[in-house]
């Protein structure tokens, strides 16, 4: 029993590792503007439409040609996705919750972009988690999202997800990006 939970101690922590300011990584928000731990519930009224922000953060390349990422959204009802936008000419050729999503002209990335704006509505004061994998079909290995170098299109880039196992909640309490486990934080689940 202590090495399961030296073990488990170890993974948490390893996971720690992976700081809120890594490159390429990929959440959801709710705040076209900000783009933290506040800002990845919605607390959603029954029957209206809010906004759901897909966002590259720490990009490591200029600029974005395409991204793809699979959505799973668990809760009691499927949310309904009335709209899926995004900037500079967006195409999606997946669907609401696979998007395989490409730009007439490349988007300029830096510390944040928004890659594309869904327009979401739930049924119920439910909670519902949000998660991030890959598309389907994904152009990367591994369970991940990706996004393509604007300058080059055939540089792929696995991204990481801003928090695990969920990157956002409606009607939930949100998530807390990875850098936020700790030793401290580790230890107060054993107290």
């Amino acid at each position: 029993m202590k090495k399961l939970l030296a073990l488990a101690l170890v993974a948490v922590i390893a996971t720690g590792a992976l700081a809120q300011d890594d490159p390429n990584m990929m959440g959801m928000f709710f705040d076209a503007a900000a783009f933290n731990d506040d800002s990845t519930n919605m607390p959603a009224a029954p029957s209206t439409p809010f906004n759901a922000y897909v966002v590259l953060l720490n990009s490591t390349v200029e600029t974005i040609g395409a991204y793809e990422v699979g959505i799973t959204v668990e809760g009691s009802l499927d949310p309904f996705v009335l709209s899926l936008t995004g900037p500079n000419g967006f195409t999606n050729f997946g669907a609401n919750l696979n998007h395989l999503a490409g730009y007439q002209t490349p988007v300029v990335a830096g510390d944040a972009v928004v890659l594309s704006t869904m327009l979401m509505m739930v049924l119920t004061p439910d909670t519902y988690t949000i998660a991030y994998g890959a598309s389907d079909p994904s152009s990367v290995e591994g369970d991940h999202p990706a996004v393509a170098n604007g300058d080059n299109p055939d540089e792929l880039i696995a991204c990481d997800t801003y928090s695990f196992p969920f990157v956002a909640t409606i009607n939930g309490d949100g998530v807390v990006a990875t850098e936020a486990h700790s030793l401290s934080s580790v230890k107060a689940l054993f107290n």
